[in-house]
């Protein structure tokens, strides 16, 4: 349900013709983690990486100028805890934006700081709905050997834990990223989660060529049927209660049920033999701010850069609007660009007419 924020004739409008506001956005609030994940795509050998993130002063321009279609935005880095004054961040996109949800991924090395940024915000504004998308990849030892860091799943469990304790409107959600380091364990470890952590919310994610990472060419096949494994499991034990990712009892949660579903079809579709299906808008309704304000169509488009919002005084929808930014759509269209990118395939699914009939059949789904 949008708030009063949002004029829902507007965003409508703008996904399904002018597509010229961004609908979502991840924000990179710094590329600073204490973690040192093998799969990382960041670059933590080059000290130019940790260098000239965005100010609150700057952010606070920024989010001032992001247009009245943004429904929501995802708080990332390295590891967005490592920024002290991210709460002060979230509060800004509630206080001048029409957002709607927020997520926050985290590694939860910080349990302490993730549960008083939580309760924080819910006092702020207790309808803001808040996921805070939790990284647990592997069995404890393997999870704290891969990210680095002493004690990490427990901090992860006891993150989880904390935050089911807040508010309705508080979710924490564990993802799984299925990489060369956990494929072969997917299903013990599925089944490790659910029945002796008691976790009751899971999502997964494939991992893919970006940045500094490459996958092992040897391990592809492996990842793939490990993933399939993982996001079937996770449909069927959505239908059947066992996890919880959404209220399958509202329109909201159906909607994001199966927009999730046909997601995943979509990814074991594509990471193989990489091919498109359907348009991508990317640079339209979604796109990436770095740390260091740069503002990209997607993360796998690194070569596209669409601006520096230094550069035009911190102003997002000038830069979003520019001859620039209306050549790489362009180019998105014209070469029929296509990826496995998780956050922008929800934003096709949501603005393209072709899935528009599963999803209305979702919502009269009774469960």
């Amino acid at each position: 349900m949008l708030t009063k924020k949002t004029n829902l004739f507007r965003v409508l409008n703008n996904v399904y013709l002018k597509r010229n506001e961004p609908v979502s956005l991840v924000h990179f609030v710094t590329n600073r983690c204490n973690a040192r994940c093998s799969f990382c795509f960041i670059d933590f050998d080059d000290p130019e990486t940790f260098k000239s993130e965005l100010s609150v002063q700057e952010i606070e321009k920024l989010v001032k100028s992001l247009g009245k279609s943004l429904l929501n935005v995802n708080l990332t880095g390295g590891e967005p805890f490592a920024r002290k004054d991210l709460a002060e961040i979230v509060k800004l996109y509630i206080k001048y934006t029409t957002v709607q949800s927020i997520y926050i991924t985290t590694n939860a090395s910080l349990p302490d700081r993730v549960e008083k940024l939580a309760r924080d915000i819910n006092l702020f504004s207790p309808k803001t709905e808040m996921t805070f998308q939790i990284s647990i990849d592997d069995y404890p030892d393997e999870h704290d050997r891969v990210r680095k860091i002493d004690n990490l799943f427990n901090s992860c469990l006891d993150t989880y834990n904390r935050l089911k304790k807040i508010s309705k409107n508080i979710t924490p959600v564990i993802n799984v990223t299925v990489n060369h380091e956990n494929c072969k364990n997917i299903k013990n470890f599925y089944n490790f989660l659910v029945k002796d952590c008691k976790i009751e919310s899971i999502k997964c994610t494939i991992v893919r060529d970006e940045g500094v990472f490459k996958t092992p060419n040897e391990k592809k096949e492996e990842i793939f049927n490990a993933y399939s494994w993982l996001s079937n499991k996770i449909t069927e034990d959505c239908e059947k209660g066992v996890i919880k990712n959404y209220n399958l009892k509202s329109l909201q949660g159906k909607l994001h049920n199966k927009k999730d579903k046909i997601s995943y079809s979509l990814t074991k579709k594509m990471y193989l033999k990489p091919k498109y299906i359907s348009p991508c808008h990317a640079s339209g309704l979604f796109g990436i701010i770095s740390a260091k304000g740069i503002v990209y169509p997607c993360e796998i488009l690194e070569n596209k850069m669409v601006g520096n919002l230094r550069d035009n005084d911190m102003n997002f929808m000038k830069v979003w609007n520019s001859e620039k930014n209306k050549e790489i759509k362009k180019f998105i269209k014209d070469t029929n660009c296509n990826c496995s990118y998780e956050c922008a395939l929800t934003y096709n699914i949501l603005g393209n007419w072709r899935y528009q009939p599963s999803l209305l059949k979702a919502a009269f789904t009774n469960y």
